[in-house]
């Protein structure tokens, strides 16, 4: 068996800086503008709840993934006709940091709280009607968050959670190894501090 030349573990994590969340956002000149203006404005449109979507990461080694998600997401959404009504809608990606403890981030990738959040789901799935499915998915989403905050007394300023990525992002690694790209649901605007916008005409 070939040995291993770099050692494993957790040596190349900064712990000064483990709290240091970072994402990127995928959208179109038109909307970069605008929150290059005035900031980003809360959404209640999203399948894991309200909030701002970013694809999340904490190593600067995965930046370039992080970006090419939201790349990807770009083309996806533009596909779908989101940017139709905009004067330009040409890709941008938008660099965030989000300083948040730990205990202010709902991690729905802990084995607790998705176990939880199944339950949860599994009794009102049936009861909510008058919507279509992807607004059902929202609206569990948003209401366990509620009754979690209600029953903790604190508001929750980001989620985390695993979501799919767009089908055209190109895989680096097989997913088997990778897992799903995690996807940070900011809820407390004030988290967002934005280092970089950066503009790409190939796309």
């Amino acid at each position: 068996m070939q040995e291993h030349k770099e050692p494993l573990g957790r040596h190349d994590i900064d712990k000064e800086k483990i709290n240091l969340f970072k994402g990127t956002h995928g959208t179109c000149y038109s909307n970069a503008d605008s929150i290059r203006t005035s900031g980003f404005r809360y959404s209640n449109v999203g399948l894991r709840g309200g909030g701002i979507y970013f694809w999340g990461y904490i190593l600067d080694d995965l930046e370039t993934d992080a970006k090419a998600l939201a790349i990807a997401w770009w083309r996806f959404a533009k596909k779908k006709g989101d940017y139709a009504k905009a004067a330009s809608s040409r890709c941008s990606v938008i660099f965030a940091d989000f300083k948040v403890e730990n205990q202010d981030i709902l991690d729905f990738e802990e084995q607790q709280v998705r176990e939880q959040f199944i339950v949860y789901s599994q009794k009102i799935y049936d009861r909510i009607k008058g919507i279509n499915p992807n607004e059902k998915i929202s609206t569990i989403y948003d209401m366990f968050i509620s009754d979690v905050e209600e029953s903790l007394g604190k508001i929750f300023k980001m989620i985390h959670v695993k979501v799919q990525a767009p089908k055209t992002y190109k895989k680096i690694l097989p997913i088997d190894l990778t897992g799903q790209p995690s996807c940070y649901v900011i809820r407390n605007l004030d988290c967002i501090e934005i280092t970089k916008f950066e503009e790409n005409d190939d796309e």
